[in-house]
């Protein structure tokens, strides 16, 4: 195994060390880190005593629960991880230059549009580059941010609002929300809904940690509104299903809307006032995307602004 580093102080470390922190750092668990290199767990926790004896510190705690970072943990795996996956990029550079796309391809993308447009662009992306594994990461706004941030993931697919310093985005969309109402609710026929139509009714929503939620609910206040959440979930497809059991409305971007009668609800324009929000590719500074995530993106992209201007 070629060596990482060799220094006059001795530091000698090789790529397996530090794929083993990464991998035990990210699921949080020596047993899983071991499932996914492939190892076997005694060789895992080996690889990582190793490590932390060259640094001469504790990178975990360990109990009979779970593996917690440290402090120093937590620098070190994030500065390993953006070296790994700098090392991924030219390794797929250099395959790509082969005409070959291969190896791990990991998306981390807001919950309203794996909803629908993820999943239709990891299908035809498969067809093309069957030999990519691809991961796929759903969360809210802050979670898409951070892993991008942290370089866990190729790339993001979230809210351009509130970046950090090191997170640049590339604008590609920009969304309006549409009421959504069971077929029997008593608004059903209008041609389209305000939100002081809505003033009065039960909400489904996203919780509040959701940008989507944040920005519904400052619109809302600043026309003098306060919506009533009264049922609060973690997935689209859960929210269509209470608002088909009339449960109460809710307020969706374009491109999570259901496709044609894949729920019994109705779907109405918002208007006065319209709530639009902003989606961009967000990926690392200074760390350019690879074949595998480019070729994503070339998919990706027509089919999501496809799906938002509706």
């Amino acid at each position: 195994m070629a060596r990482l580093f060799r220094t006059p102080q001795g530091f000698d470390v090789a790529i397996k060390h530090i794929r083993a922190v990464n991998s035990v750092a990210l699921y949080g668990s020596f047993t899983a880190a071991a499932a996914d290199l492939g190892m076997t767990q005694s060789a895992v926790s080996r690889l990582v005593l190793q490590l932390e004896k060259q640094l001469g510190v504790s990178l975990f705690l360990r109990s009979t629960r779970n593996v917690v970072l440290t402090a120093p943990g937590r620098e070190f795996t994030a500065s390993m991880r953006r070296f790994i996956e700098d090392l991924n990029i030219q390794v797929e550079n250099a395959r790509a230059l082969g005409g070959q796309i291969r190896g791990r391809l990991i998306i981390s993308c807001l919950l309203s549009i794996t909803h629908h447009v993820v999943p239709d662009a990891v299908l035809k992306y498969r067809k093309v580059h069957p030999g990519v594994e691809v991961h796929l990461r759903e969360g809210l706004g802050s979670e898409v941010h951070e892993d991008v941030r942290s370089g866990l993931a190729d790339f993001g697919v979230g809210n351009i609002t509130g970046l950090n310093q090191e997170v640049v985005a590339d604008e590609i969309a920009r969304e309006s929300c549409f009421a959504i109402l069971s077929s029997k609710h008593r608004l059903r026929n209008r041609q389209s809904i305000t939100l002081k139509d809505l003033a009065e009714e039960e909400f489904v929503s996203l919780p509040t940690a959701a940008g989507l939620r944040r920005q519904i609910d400052g619109v809302a206040a600043a026309n003098g509104i306060a919506l009533k959440h009264m049922t609060v979930v973690g997935q689209f497809g859960t929210l269509f299903d209470f608002v088909a059991a009339d449960m109460g409305v809710a307020i969706v971007p374009a491109s999570a809307l259901p496709r044609r009668r894949q729920y019994d609800v109705v779907v109405k324009r918002l208007v006065a006032p319209s709530i639009v929000r902003s989606v961009g590719i967000l990926r690392l500074k200074n760390r350019a995307l690879t074949p595998a995530a480019s070729g994503f993106l070339d998919i990706f992209r027509p089919l999501f602004l496809s799906a938002s201007r509706r």
